[in-house]
């Protein structure tokens, strides 16, 4: 797209609202028949020159989201299905216009968790020195002031401005009580990893200039360092810019130190030359596993089944050839057992990889 084309533009253009109509349809998929992205499909012809003449007026206004409740007991606030296709239209286009770090792995191209991890394994032997943290409430914590200033600063159509500020500072509603958001970002939806990178683009700025091997996947930050005296410096520069944008490192969640005592990041332990599961990601696979056994009415024989078929893919596809035999063979018996157990064996096995 052509960047001298006003920002709404890009946003209501055929080809954009298109692919934010086929993403709404993808995800929404398996919502209950009453959910209002059924009408809205029905009527999505109508509905689409209406869209775009009140996204080019600027005077379309986000609703109340909905606090619902899925059937994990888990909690969400769900965006109306107009709602989602337009924030899913802003992050389309913002994604080509801000200015995002190649280290921030978590976007889409820049390599994904494998990718973070291998470039992580990649530099390990020429540093001996480790930053691992994440940030503390990140997505809960973020200035609604700060971001829109950042964006001030990369958008100059006020439309578009005007709806991201709806995002930020959202209403929630569920059965007659409202929650007003004033700080954070709204999770589960396609405009939120966006701005997450995007707020954090301070601290990404700040260590290329310092030229030590960093990486970032969401609000998991990383940084390598060949000697002690970078490493502080490293540890100094984190702690100002945080300061600055009002966030603070998580304490049970950030080392600083040798690398050779091993580290955990993005699920996984690592050392020179070591990979393996960490033992919070066992201990987790292991305690949801039990909760879908206990509480599904057959036992959680279907949706056990599903959960370690797809933990098994992921953790057999640890990202470096040669250090993940043990992750390869425990993915493989993982998936002979979805497939073909009953949901008390999958049990039993489970346990019993909590304790190795």
């Amino acid at each position: 797209m052509e960047h001298n084309v006003p920002l709404m533009d890009e946003v209501v253009c055929e080809t954009v609202l298109d692919q934010a109509y086929a993403w709404l349809c993808t995800r929404r998929r398996a919502f209950p028949p009453d959910a209002d992205v059924w009408a809205f499909r029905r009527h999505w012809q109508r509905e689409r020159p209406r869209l775009r003449a009140e996204l080019l007026a600027g005077t379309y206004r986000l609703a109340v989201l909905s606090r619902v409740t899925l059937q994990s007991g888990e909690e969400i606030d769900l965006w109306s299905a107009r709602d989602a296709l337009v924030l899913k239209a802003v992050t389309v286009v913002l994604a080509q216009r801000l200015p995002l770090s190649p280290r921030c792995a978590h976007l889409k191209g820049h390599g994904g968790s494998k990718g973070a991890l291998r470039e992580v394994l990649r530099h390990l032997d020429a540093n001996r020195f480790v930053l691992r943290t994440d940030i503390r409430h990140y997505y809960a914590s973020i200035a609604h002031d700060l971001v829109l200033d950042q964006l001030a600063g990369c958008i100059q159509d006020g439309r578009v401005l005007n709806l991201v500020a709806q995002y930020l500072t959202r209403t929630v509603e569920r059965g007659g009580l409202f929650w007003d958001y004033h700080t954070g970002i709204a999770l589960g939806c396609p405009l939120s990893p966006l701005l997450g990178a995007f707020a954090l683009g301070d601290l990404d700025q700040a260590f290329e200039r310092l030229g030590l091997f960093y990486v970032r996947f969401m609000d998991d930050v990383l940084v390598l360092a060949p000697t002690r005296g970078k490493l502080r410096r490293a540890v100094q520069l984190l702690n100002r810019t945080l300061a600055g944008l009002h966030l603070e490192k998580h304490p049970a969640k950030t080392f600083i130190g040798r690398s050779d005592r091993g580290f955990d990041f993005l699920g996984y332990h690592l050392a020179p030359g070591r990979l393996a599961l960490a033992q919070k990601t066992i201990e987790t696979f292991v305690e949801r596993a039990h909760q879908l056994y206990e509480h599904e009415p057959d036992g959680g024989a279907v949706r056990l089944g599903v959960y370690v078929r797809r933990w098994a893919a992921w953790a057999g596809g640890a990202p470096a050839p040669g250090t993940h035999l043990w992750l390869v063979q425990r993915g493989l018996r993982y998936r002979r057992l979805a497939r073909g157990a009953s949901a008390a064996r999958r049990l039993r096995m489970i346990r019993g990889s909590g304790a190795r």
